[in-house]
């Protein structure tokens, strides 16, 4: 058996789960922050106080950390739910509620020994049981889920002690531990409408329009210093804004305004820039008959200047995607470059797939019908809404029409049921390059998230290969064909990685944020005393 064994760090780290969409914003709550009367508390700079005020533009979605996937409500889950391991900022996993874990020689069974004195928000005792219980919700549900691609490789699992659990494969799965970041539920919560986790904070209240959170004083790595976490959503861009520059907010994420330089002009605010682990990608229906020929879909790749989006849409912040494995992922080949912007090409390889402009009216054509298509793209997303502007300009430019339709991304329907012709969406691309799998290999069609019906023999190889292969120079060289397999028959236009664009008012400190997301250490934030604005419920005795 091979032990690991690792100390774990004081440090919270954030794992950043996936986003397939937004959700688009109904209508408008603010939540009153509780501004007590008091008397002020003796604090030092590293003792808890004070309310972080979060901007939101983006309806929220439940919390959940195996239903959720959409939103600002992602990152929410992760400090509300712990998993076994954490991935550190490298994305390489650590233990968190496991402390140890062994395999065997064969890569099939794994035995976790699980941290001892942790609790849930109310007051129970984590155990193997309650482990257990959360990895076979996920291997039960009904419907594909980034998790599911991995548990469904499971043998079986058994609870062996009180804090042990052995899990057994059906086949060696390279990303098996880094999946593990899924967070725990307590055995009970089959009877708990409002499920709690072992995170640093809980939930106090939620809706659709803001949350408040609340530190976990019991927390197995120590008690965070802010007390509360107030989500409040405003989708409207000019109150947004006149709150952000009245003091109403704190903390805000991502913004065409953001990134115009509204952002560096707010006094009391410092802007964070880091890279972004999604792709975004015009993704098409490998069903649709227009989509069936890989010179047509190479050629609309040359077609579409990105270098112009990046620089009219995001402001610079950004780069041009080739593929679906992150740049900063060991796995990433360096030696695929991005589809240049090239128009005379594009029409070169419609030509030879037969598009041309037959009748003389300045739009391609082939058998009697033109070359014309509908994207569909989440209603409220403004970043993307220019993008499509501009590339349906580029497409206008060599004859090919394409039409807009916005969809609420609440009703996702018409994904798994592929009643569509294309997609605008960004993709997760987290630290394992597995992750690909959920998104590209064919047997993710009928139950998983290749709602473009993309097979290819090849790639479908390389990602089962990447996946069952423990060597990292191996499984790089797997990952390495993947890319140019994926590069020459590409399932839509790779588009742009972005950066992500955090604003954060200077009164907190300790703030580290990097690729594994906002709040990835938020255990370790705090306020002086000298400028903590609000104190809260939790300290004042005033429960709302």
């Amino acid at each position: 058996m091979n032990k690991v064994s690792t100390k774990l760090t004081p440090t919270l780290r954030f794992v950043m789960l996936q986003k397939i969409g937004k959700l688009f914003i109904l209508s408008l709550l603010f939540f009153s922050v509780d501004i007590s009367c008091a008397p002020p508390r003796q604090l030092s700079d590293s003792t808890p106080g004070d309310t972080l005020v979060v901007l939101e533009q983006q309806k929220l979605a439940p919390i959940h950390p195996i239903l959720t996937s959409t939103t600002l409500s992602a990152d929410l889950t992760d400090i509300i739910f712990d998993g076994l391991i954490k991935l550190d900022d490298g994305f390489e996993p650590k233990p968190h509620l496991a402390e140890s874990w062994e395999t065997s020689a064969d890569g099939l069974t794994w035995t976790f020994h699980l941290r001892k004195g942790v609790r849930f928000h109310d007051g129970s005792k984590l155990t193997a049981e309650d482990v257990a219980f959360t990895f076979q919700k996920v291997m039960d549900l009904p419907v594909g889920s980034f998790f599911n691609s991995i548990f469904k490789e499971v043998e079986s699992i058994k609870v062996v002690g009180s804090h042990t659990l052995q899990i057994v494969l059906k086949r060696p799965i390279a990303s098996f531990l880094p999946m593990l970041t899924v967070g725990i539920l307590p055995k009970h919560e089959s009877v708990n409408p409002s499920p709690v986790g072992t995170g640093p904070y809980k939930i106090k209240s939620w809706s659709e329009m803001g949350v408040l959170l609340e530190a976990n004083e019991d927390y197995f790595l120590g008690r965070p210093n802010i007390d509360q976490i107030r989500v409040v959503v405003d989708p409207n861009p000019k109150t947004f804004w006149a709150n952000v520059a009245n003091g109403e907010a704190d903390l805000f994420f991502d913004s065409l305004s953001a990134r115009d330089g509204t952002l560096r002009q707010l006094p009391g605010f410092d802007t964070r820039s880091v890279a972004n682990p999604y792709y975004y990608i015009l993704s098409f229906n490998m069903n649709d008959k227009l989509f069936r020929d890989q010179r047509v879909r190479q050629a609309l790749n040359y077609a579409v200047n990105k270098e112009e989006i990046i620089a009219k849409v995001l402001m610079g912040q950004g780069q041009v995607a080739a593929g679906t494995i992150y740049p900063g992922s060991w796995a990433y080949n360096p030696k695929i470059r991005p589809y240049p912007y090239d128009s005379r090409k594009a029409l070169t390889l419609l030509r030879q797939a037969g598009w041309e402009d037959h009748d003389g009216d300045h739009f391609l054509d082939k058998d009697g019908e033109q070359f014309e298509f509908t994207v569909h793209l989440n209603t409220g997303d403004d970043l993307k809404k220019k993008a499509l502007l501009l590339i349906q300009q580029y497409l206008l430019n060599i004859g090919i029409k394409m039409r807009v339709s916005f969809v609420d991304v609440a009703n996702v329907d018409f994904l798994f049921k592929k009643q569509f012709q294309a997609l605008f969406v960004e993709m997760v691309a987290r630290g394992d390059p597995d992750f690909s799998y959920n998104f590209w290999h064919s047997s993710q069609i009928e139950r998983g998230f290749n709602w473009s019906s993309y097979q290819n023999e090849r790639v479908d190889r390389f990602l089962e290969e990447g996946r069952t292969e423990f060597d990292r120079e191996k499984r790089k060289t797997n990952y390495f064909k993947y890319q140019e397999e994926i590069y020459k028959d590409p399932p839509g236009i790779f588009l742009f990685w972005t950066n992500y664009l955090v604003g954060i008012n200077r009164r907190f400190k300790g703030v580290k944020i990097g690729s594994a997301g906002p709040f990835a250490n938020i255990g370790e934030w705090y306020v002086p005393e000298a400028e903590q604005r609000y104190a809260n419920a939790v300290h004042s005795g005033n429960q709302e």
